[in-house]
């Protein structure tokens, strides 16, 4: 499946060392945040033998002075269940890299699939678009833990809707 082995590919730069990737990173995009929402569906039975549901999520990435790049997930599932995720440019399940005016981040977090977000900005880093695929290898499941723990098996691979994008300056996570 060549989106799967695309998202592999990105994965591979996980050796790619943070003084390389602060270097990468457009100064214009120091200190700021980037908000992305999209809602993610999925033809999925989990451990209990129910359906997942839909879940609306909220990526957080934050570039910080010296181009550094966090992120914070939060995943809800209705509006009882939620789960929040931090993951630090250190984190191997969650890593970005700059092509251009693009924003590339894979994640590879699940029990067995991918993600792959790309944000594109305007020439000068004040907008953005946002595209979210998700992907497996040939001849095995996805798998995802749902925001309630359990584990659960994806026919297919998930679909998200179409992502809004926003950009903000500061830190979204300084307390």
């Amino acid at each position: 499946m060549r989106i799967f082995e695309s998202i592999c590919a990105c994965a591979a730069l996980i050796a790619i060392t943070c003084t390389a990737e602060a270097a990468s990173v457009p100064a214009a995009l120091h200190n700021k945040a980037i908000s992305v929402s999209f809602a993610v569906s999925s033809n999925a039975v989990c451990d209990s033998g129910g359906a997942g549901g839909p879940r609306q999520v909220q990526r957080t990435i934050y570039i910080n002075s010296k181009g550094r790049i966090f992120s914070q997930t939060e995943s809800r599932l209705g509006s009882s269940v939620a789960e929040t995720v931090q993951r630090s440019p250190e984190d191997p399940t969650m890593n970005f890299r700059f092509e251009g005016n693009r924003l590339i981040g894979v994640s590879t977090h699940f029990a067995s699939g991918a993600n792959q977000l790309v944000i594109t900005f305007d020439p000068g880093f004040q907008t953005c678009t946002a595209t979210m695929q998700f992907g497996r290898e040939s001849g095995k499941v996805f798998k995802f833990r749902g925001v309630n723990g359990e584990m659960c098996t994806v026919t297919g691979v998930p679909t998200a809707s179409t992502p809004s994008c926003s950009i903000r300056a500061g830190n979204p996570f300084a307390q």
